[in-house]
């Protein structure tokens, strides 16, 4: 009988105990959303007397959420080699470029490294823009 008793006593709290778990999925998704845009080669401002050609492209969709939390991410495609994005800060046939952006404002910067080579800014370029969502991390 004792044993009958311990066999239930076993049985009861093993189902109590497994039949409480329960598997939790935790899914944090945070997707990033891409636009594209073409810089004209009649866009590029040039920055006083130096060899640095900025041109701003207006963003409503970067946000206060993606200016303080977010990331923002810039490639550039180039009429002469269509199919191939190049990732920016990067020198690209000795033009150096870069980007900063603000809420609302994508700036895109040009710097002629060798000073001879301004006709790679002559053709259109194909701009990609990727505003990646991120949870607050405290700060």
């Amino acid at each position: 009988m004792k044993r009958v008793l311990l066999a239930l006593a076993i049985a009861s709290a093993s189902l109590v105990t497994l039949s409480s778990c329960t598997k939790e999925y935790i899914t944090n998704y945070l997707p990033g959303v891409t636009y594209t845009t073409t810089v004209k080669p009649n866009d590029w401002v040039r920055d006083g007397n130096t060899n640095i050609y900025y041109t701003d492209l207006e963003f409503p969709e970067l946000d206060n959420a993606y200016y303080n939390y977010g990331t923002v991410q810039v490639h550039l495609e180039f009429t002469d080699s269509k199919g191939y994005y190049n990732a920016i800060p990067a020198t690209i046939k000795g033009i150096h470029y870069s980007y900063e952006y603000k809420v609302g404002t994508v700036s895109l910067y040009a710097e002629d490294r060798l000073g001879s080579n301004l006709n790679a800014l002559d053709k259109d370029i194909k701009v990609k823009v990727t505003l990646t969502d991120a949870d607050n991390g405290g700060n």
